[in-house]
């Protein structure tokens, strides 16, 4: 009896360690904006947009050095057993020591031209090379635990990965600004090689943690698993990892894809419609809004990508199986739901304290308030985009999610001009808005259509999780109008408002679930 229930709570186990493990180190590192800005005073705004631009050429290099591989390697090792795995992960291992190397050398080489005339950028470029070098490898040691749902390891190394990150980030800052007296370019240079001090430390771990395991954790064989591969004619070979993985570029990619396109036409388009406005105004707004507000959103998102990392494996082990393949999308959509819309509707509503205790009160609330509240919307839409293309990639759909998100992309181009010509600072996230919710909904058209998904949901506690979700929109909407009449915007202030506000409502919330037998019926399925 027990082998029959252990699949049950897979899902729900998976997502709690990579939830864990994602949230602890998002957590870390969106805390140290806090003593980091801190530190930098009021050239806060223009390091952080500096680290932006950085960040944002580095994630592409991420996503061109990975091709895809930690998703092609968790569905193959889902598949795959004894000798085979070996083999395919031996290659996969291969594949992603040259590229790093391939693409560590190009963006130290590139590194002048990516700038963009900004002198400032090449050092950032290449001091993320080191991070570029050894991240392929890292996602393929990542890739086959997944695919073994051994999340606790994963889980354990995004914190390592994190936490040494952020205490060299910190570490150095105070040395350059308080002992060296050195520039605030500098610290961003430093912050930015940080990632890849981690990068190697999380990679040193899983080394440890793979060839000296504490346990052994192994996905339950389901009766349809002959029909899943026949492993003495299965090849897998170079051709057919870059088959499985190149997909994954562009549907792990496309996140990122928009942060791209903003900083290579938001700041033309703004400088063509409105002429009036300064370059460093400019500039500033981008800050805002492209690394700023999607470092809060990002916490959100990890969530998501919890989610869809488990479901993968155990959608692509049973692809052949309509019922259990109904129970998991079902589960988690259950998932997403009671985890991303509470969070989504608290950071649409508490947007200024919440954006003041991170990056300080140096920016006007009428900018990034806004822009807050729509990056809330846009975190739901990318949440859920993240875990329908999982479940169409673990479905060998993948065509149907390249089609969609192929077709957002397109709107997001063309929304762009229109949308920053029409509303100005908000334009871009608007454009990026508008293309999300088209992704969506053409993914999840496609597979409820596909699947009964509808019979197999819990309408009752799923419209328990929606009234409570308007609930806390109203609420915080009234408790925000008090907090901006009556609490000066400091950071001690904020923090002390959201950890009284947050310890009330989240002890109700959850005590609402609990009565309601909704955590319950999560832990048990």
């Amino acid at each position: 009896m027990k082998q029959v229930n252990q699949p049950k709570n897979q899902l729900t186990n998976g997502t709690a360690w990579l939830a864990f493990g994602n949230i602890t180190s998002r957590v870390l590192g969106a805390l140290y904006v806090i003593p980091w800005t801190l530190m930098l005073g009021t050239l806060s705004l223009q390091a952080n947009t500096l680290m932006g631009k950085g960040y944002n050429l580095y994630q592409f290099f991420l996503m061109l050095s990975t091709a895809g591989l930690p998703s092609a390697v968790a569905k193959l090792t889902a598949q795959l057993q004894g000798y085979e795995k070996h083999k395919f992960i031996g290659k996969a291992t291969l594949i992603s020591l040259c590229a790093g190397l391939l693409c560590s050398l190009l963006l130290w080489f590139l590194a002048p031209f990516l700038s963009v005339g900004d002198p400032n950028v090449i050092p950032v470029l290449r001091s993320l090379t080191f991070a570029v070098l050894i991240f392929p490898f890292l996602s393929v040691l990542r890739g086959q635990l997944q695919g073994e749902l051994k999340m606790v390891d994963i889980a354990k190394s995004d914190i390592i990965e994190q936490f040494f990150r952020v205490a060299y980030m910190l570490s150095s800052a105070y040395f350059i600004l308080n002992i060296q007296h050195g520039s605030w370019k500098t610290v961003v240079v430093h912050s930015t090689f940080a990632a890849s001090l981690g990068a190697w430390l999380a990679t040193l771990f899983l080394l440890f943690s793979i060839y000296h395991p504490n346990k052994s954790v192994r996905l339950p064989q389901p009766v349809t698993h002959d029909a899943l591969i026949n492993q003495n004619n299965q090849e897998i070979n170079l051709r057919h990892i870059l088959v499985q993985a190149l997909p994954f570029v562009l549907i792990g990619g496309f996140l990122s894809a928009y942060q791209w396109i903003d900083q290579f036409t938001f700041h033309p388009l703004m400088t063509m419609f409105y002429d009036k406005l300064s370059s460093d105004d400019i500039e500033t707004i981008f800050g805002i809004f492209n690394f700023n507000s999607n470092k809060l959103i990002m916490i959100i998102v990890s969530l998501s990508v919890s989610i869809a990392s488990t479901v993968l494996p155990l959608v692509t082990r049973n692809r052949f199986d309509s019922r259990i393949l109904e129970k998991y999308i079902s589960q988690a959509y259950l998932l997403f739901c009671l985890i991303t819309l509470p969070a989504c509707a608290t950071l649409y509503t508490l947007a200024k304290p919440i954006y003041i205790l991170f990056y300080g009160n140096y920016a006007q609330p009428q900018a990034y308030i806004p822009m807050v509240q729509i990056s809330a919307l846009i975190a739901l839409f990318m949440g859920l985009t993240t875990v329908l293309a999982m479940i169409l990639q673990g479905l060998s759909k993948t065509r149907i999610a390249l089609r969609a998100i192929g077709i957002g992309m397109i709107v997001k181009l063309l929304a762009q001009p229109i949308m920053i010509y029409l509303t100005g600072t908000m334009g871009a996230l608007l454009a990026t808005l508008i293309s999300m919710t088209v992704i969506t909904l053409l993914m999840g058209i496609y597979i409820i259509r596909r699947f009964n998904i509808l019979a197999h949901l819990d309408i009752k506690k799923l419209n328990v999780i929606y009234i409570s979700t308007l609930f806390l929109l109203v609420t915080f909407s009234l408790i925000s109008y008090w907090e901006a009449r009556f609490v000066v915007p400091t950071r001690i202030n904020a923090g002390i408002f959201l950890i009284v506000v947050g310890s009330i409502f989240g002890g109700l919330l959850l005590g609402v679930y609990k009565k309601l037998g909704i955590l319950g019926t999560i832990k048990n399925q």
